[in-house]
């Protein structure tokens, strides 16, 4: 048989190959899913589910699941070696593309835990530090039920964005894609990564030419990646640049940005709170209202009875 990790998985469900045919990992469909969203390279669904057993399975991007409830027990079969564990909320499991697993969840019958699965393709890793030569693909070292508060962070953050509708639009999660890749591969890559340490921040020509593609672009759907493709650099390395250079995430002053131009247009009464949202590249009003509010302090519509 071929190698399995060829094959495409549907980029609607996270699936694996199973036997000959390539199916969906978790049963039954995901409570929630990134299938529509802009992320690219990444695959996200929280699933809740009790007592399982899930038979042999080849993975076909790289995979973590973080457990959101607890606590439980998992067993696994994994290239020859058996383990168990206990898992609580936070609990994490790492397996690179091509790992081949099987794994059975014990606890009581009644309760269905929820946990989050992600999935990552190779180019997403090759994208964030163009500058590194990861070779074919990444490789981690197997993770079964540890606890790391970075990646915690990051797949609960993924999923709240996701939750929310995504307000800023994609690039929120791909700063946060990005910054995970990076980081799976310092930390648990076979082979890591050296930290990089950029000092002084985007040099000024190069600042301006993204300030000014944001300022062209802020009714649009803003990525990292034409960010960094406008600097000259990759997502990562861009990403902390930005921040040297203005205090702030990217991501955080495109919203600020286009919080500030809903102002202007707010003074002009023709322009209504949802012609506002639109010119300022939010996906609806309430996404604009919540974040007009965060930020301002009131929402557009009390903020233009007070001009």
């Amino acid at each position: 048989m071929s190698s399995p990790v060829e094959i495409r998985a549907p980029v609607s469900r996270i699936s694996v190959w199973r036997g000959r045919q390539c199916v969906p990992l978790p049963s039954g469909p995901p409570i929630i899913s990134s299938a529509h969203s802009p992320w690219q390279g990444a695959l996200l669904e929280r699933h809740a589910h009790g007592p399982q057993s899930v038979d042999p399975h080849v993975h076909l991007s790289h995979f973590l699941c973080l457990h959101l409830d607890g606590p439980s027990r998992i067993e696994w079969h994994s290239n020859g070696k058996t383990g168990s564990k206990a898992i609580v909320p936070g609990s994490i499991i790492l397996v690179s593309r091509g790992t081949e697993d099987a794994v059975s969840y014990t606890g009581s019958v009644s309760e269905a835990a929820q946990r989050l699965f992600l999935t990552l393709d190779p180019k997403l890793f090759q994208h964030a530090v163009p500058d590194v030569d990861l070779g074919r693909d990444a490789e981690f070292v197997e993770q079964w039920g540890i606890e790391d508060r970075q990646i915690e962070y990051i797949l609960r953050a993924l999923d709240a964005d996701l939750e929310a509708g995504l307000p800023a639009g994609g690039l929120f999660g791909e700063s946060l894609l990005n910054s995970l890749a990076v980081y799976l591969q310092r930390r648990y890559g076979v082979k890591p990564i050296a930290e990089l340490k950029p000092r002084n921040g985007l040099p000024k020509t190069r600042l301006n030419r993204v300030l000014e593609f944001i300022e062209e672009h802020l009714d649009q759907d803003i990525t990292l990646a034409a960010l960094a493709d406008t600097a000259g650099m990759g997502p990562h390395y861009f990403s902390e640049l930005f921040k040297q250079s203005l205090g702030i995430s990217p991501h955080q002053y495109v919203l600020r940005r286009r919080i500030d131009r809903g102002r202007k247009l707010l003074h002009n009464p023709s322009i209504s709170v949802l012609e506002a949202a639109v010119r300022t590249g939010f996906s609806d009003q309430s996404h604009f209202t919540k974040l007009f509010r965060r930020i301002v302090g009131v929402t557009p519509t009390k903020y233009r009875s007070i001009l």
